[in-house]
This record gives structure tokens, C-alpha cells and sequence, in this order.
């Protein structure tokens, strides 16, 4: 999966953005106007010894607040998010750069003050043990955090992390309707059957014309994660073929037996490539084994006589053999005989 085009793609979506705002500083988010927030550039270009330096961070917003400060001033937030699929011990580091270029360029002028939120979206299987990061937000914020927030805090960065989460039970914790925890959930889930079912309930539970952009988004989710999996041959059903002929607004028996008969052959197909790969491992076997007896030149020969259409049954059936015939044969021509009538019989040789 392409973590950091996934989540890009899904967190360009306001609903989501401000579903994620909402699980890592809720008290934070109840002060902000997300029905004006608007996604910023992260591409910074700034003068350096010898020339000019460009930096690219994953993604950035702006979000106004829904009240002006003690003194009369309107705040803004300006959130800047890092997806990480594996652990970079120097994200403090880089998140604190990324603060300061942020600052540089959104500070003071006609949005009053503005705070910043470092955020790291972690989605990574191993345990997060980069330096400087919070598990959250703390609730209270001191005063000075008022014109800019993460510089007096202990912390270089919030963790929003989906194995904290999960080794924490958080997960289950997490509102049903947070679009942002829907895509955590699609993540969580071990198998392809599990995910299937996993996105009937959670496109259910976003049901509706308004929420077609989070469904479009869980479906391009799963279709990758789908993908992580093996499944790349067979495509998930489109979301025109999901929603019905009809644009229907929740998951109708007919495309809950799209998925169905969609997983039918997914599964079919992967057992196909197992027993496939199975089939090269004896193939394999038998010619190392033929090679370090007869030499070479019997494995040659070998392996053209077993370049045909045996199934894996045959071949393990011709491998309990070959096992016995290679002890028997004092010569490569005996064993050839021997494999050469099993394969003429369809696999019953003798």
C-alpha cells in the first residue's frame, strides 16, 4: 500500500480532517470552525549557504476558531500532519523544522494569532519509540499556548497511533460515527473476509448522499489494503456497482452479494496461487534432489519431463516415490524411466 497516498487522499477530505482533530485534541476542536478550514501547501522553498532549499512535508491546514481570544484577536490553528508506516527515530526533529518553516510563512498578519498542532498519524505494526512525541494532547493548555502552541509544551509532536490503539484497546473506544476512526478499523482487520465485512458495516453506518466521499474513501482503502493482501488480479466492486443502478445511499442486499461472490473468487484465486506455489516448491525439491545424486544432466532431463500439467496431488504423489525410486536407481536413466512412465500414466505410475 502507498501509505503516504493513501492517507493523503483520504485526509484531504474536510469531514475526515476534522474527525481527526476531533480523537487526538476533542477539547481543542470544540473551539474551531471546521466549515472554514482549507488545506494549505506543505512545499517550503527558503534561502540557504550556497543556493535555496525546498522541503516537503505530507499535509497542512488551517482551521479558524469560533471565538476571538481574551484580547479581541481571532486565532487560527494551523495543523501539520506526517503519516508514518514505520518508526523514524528523528521525527522530532523533523516535525520541529516543520513548525518553523509553518510559522514563517502563516504567522501574524490578518488571521491574528495562530497557534500550531504537530501531529504524526502512526499506522506502523512495531511499537512507536522515536523520541519527543505525546500520546495526546493534555486538555488544558497554558496561557502562553495562545499565540503559539507547541514550543511551550514538553512534547515535539501528538502520536496518533493505530498500534497504541489497539494494544490499549482504544480503538473500541473510538466514536462509531469518527470517519477517521472508520479507517483505523478497516486497518485492524487480519483478513480479507473480516475487511469485507468491516466496510459493509462501517459504509452502512455513513449511509446517505452527504457521506458519499467517506465511503468513496473506505472503498479506496479497503481496495488497498485488499492489494497488501494479494488480491491485486481480482478488482474490488466499483462504487457505482456498490451504491446500486439507482445511486442508492446505503449498502443494499445486492451489493452486499457483489462482495460476496467478489470474495468468492478472491479466495478461490489465492488458494490458485498457493497451491501454484506449492506445485514450484516440489518441482524444486525433486530436481535438488536429482542434481545431488545423478548430476546435472538428470536434472535437465528431469525437469523437462516434469514441465507439464501435473496438479500439486500428482506431484506429491510422484515426490513419495521419487524419494524411494532415487535409493533404488543406480543410475539417472533408471529414475528417468520411472518418471517418465509416471507422467505417461497422468500421475498413477508405479
Amino acid at each position: 500500500m502507498d501509505n503516504d497516498g493513501i492517507h493523503k487522499f483520504a485526509y484531504r477530505l474536510r469531514a475526515l480532517f476534522a474527525d481527526l482533530l476531533r480523537s487526538v485534541a476533542p477539547a481543542l476542536a470544540a473551539e474551531l470552525d471546521f466549515a472554514q478550514a482549507a488545506e494549505l501547501p506543505t512545499a517550503y522553498v527558503e534561502p540557504v549557504r550556497g543556493g535555496i532549499a525546498q522541503r516537503f512535508g505530507d499535509m497542512a491546514w488551517r482551521v479558524p476558531s469560533r471565538r476571538r481570544g481574551s484580547d479581541g484577536a481571532a486565532f487560527s490553528l494551523i495543523v501539520v500532519i506526517e503519516f508514518q508506516a514505520t518508526v523514524n527515530r528523528h521525527m522530532a526533529r523533523r516535525m520541529r523544522e516543520y513548525r518553523r518553516l509553518a510559522r514563517e510563512r502563516y504567522a501574524g498578519g490578518e488571521d491574528g494569532h495562530v497557534l500550531l498542532l504537530p501531529i504524526v498519524l502512526y499506522n506502523g505494526s512495531e511499537r512507536w519509540t522515536a523520541p519527543g512525541a505525546a500520546a495526546e494532547l493534555p486538555a488544558a493548555l497554558p496561557a502562553a499556548a495562545q499565540l503559539t502552541l507547541a514550543p511551550f509544551q514538553g512534547w515535539d509532536y501528538v502520536l496518533y497511533s493505530l498500534e497504541r490503539l489497539l494494544s490499549g484497546g482504544g480503538l473500541a473506544r473510538l466514536p462509531l460515527a469518527n470517519r477517521a476512526a472508520a479507517t483505523l478499523r478497516l486497518q485492524a482487520e487480519p483478513t480479507a473476509a473480516a475487511l469485507l465485512a468491516r466496510l459493509q458495516r462501517e459504509w452502512a453506518r455513513f449511509s446517505g448522499p452527504a457521506e458519499a466521499a467517506t465511503r468513496r474513501v473506505l472503498h479506496e482503502w479497503t481496495s488497498a489494503l485488499l492489494a497488501d493482501m494479494g488480491g491485486h488480479a481480482l478488482a474490488l466492486p466499483t462504487m457505482a456497482q456498490l451504491e446500486g443502478v439507482r445511486g442508492g445511499t446505503q449498502m443494499t442486499t445486492v451489493s452486499q452479494a457483489l462482495l460476496s461472490k467478489w470474495y468468492e473468487g478472491w479466495n478461490a484465486e489465492r488458494l490458485a496461487e498457493g497451491r501454484a506455489q506449492e506445485r514450484t516448491r516440489s518441482f524444486a525439491r525433486l530436481r535438488r534432489q536429482a542434481a545431488i545424486k545423478f548430476g546435472p544432466q538428470t536434472e535437465a532431463r528431469l525437469a523437462a519431463l516434469l514441465d507439464g500439467d501435473m496438479d500439486v496431488e500428482q506431484l506429491e504423489r510422484l515426490g513419495d516415490r521419487a524419494s524411494e525410486w532415487m535409493m533404488e536407481c543406480e543410475r539417472g536413466e533408471d529414475l528417468l524411466a520411472k518418471v517418465s512412465a509416471f507422467v505417461g500414466n497422468g500421475g498413477a505410475g508405479r
